[in-house]
């Protein structure tokens, strides 16, 4: 729905999207009604619908925003001196913040990517934003000689990408009492590993680290 807000409807709209990402994180999405949403927004039933057209709508939403968050907060704010291992450590670590802040939304868009055309799209538009980073960074490795020439990098992004985003999908949603550190280490040696880097430092495992 398209069209130009009030100050005040910009206001009323944020209130009807968080209260709706609070709704779908705590209900899933096929119980909720429009009423849940205007009454934890704290709004008329009818009000909804000068802004959203459907739950769907509404839904689509708010992933684009998760998403829009777990994109910025995933960045690696690494220097230009940071090795490809400690990329792939930071970018990790990041990812699997991002994804355990967000994971209520994050899975539940897993669970619906099949229901509808748009869900899907917006699903593999997710997959797409992570894939054409770490594409491109095994892409410049392999110009330097840093990793196996031998790879296709937009084949690998994919398989990486897969391996990290299924893990936490699984550890969250089944909420197994993994440890943070030991995670973010295993993911980490294994994506260098697999693309033929070097490992030589033993893991600092189960001491918290601030990702830089």
């Amino acid at each position: 729905m398209n069209r130009t807000l009030t100050t005040r409807g910009e206001r009323t709209r944020e209130r009807l999207i968080e209260a709706a990402t609070t709704v779908f994180a705590s209900s899933g999405y096929f119980e909720p009604k429009i009423t849940d949403f205007t009454a934890a927004a704290g709004q008329a039933n009818g009000t909804f619908y000068r802004y959203f057209v459907s739950k769907e709508e509404i839904f689509l939403e708010v992933v684009r925003r998760t998403n829009a968050r777990m994109h910025e907060s995933s960045g690696t704010g690494l220097g230009p001196g940071a090795t490809p291992m400690e990329r792939i450590e930071n970018a990790t670590r990041l990812y699997v913040q991002a994804y355990r802040a967000n994971a209520p939304i994050m899975m539940l868009l897993e669970q619906v990517s099949g229901i509808s055309e748009e869900f899907r799209d917006l699903r593999l538009s997710t997959r797409r934003m992570y894939r054409s980073r770490t594409e491109a960074s095994l892409r410049r490795w392999q110009e330097r000689g840093l990793i196996d020439s031998q790879l296709r990098p937009d084949y690998a992004a994919e398989a990486l990408i897969s391996m990290v985003s299924n893990f936490c999908y699984m550890w969250l949603a089944m909420e197994d009492d993994h440890d943070e550190d030991v995670v973010v280490d295993t993911l980490s040696r294994m994506w260098a590993m697999a693309i033929g880097l070097r490992v030589d430092t033993p893991a600092d495992v189960g001491r918290s680290r601030t990702p830089g």
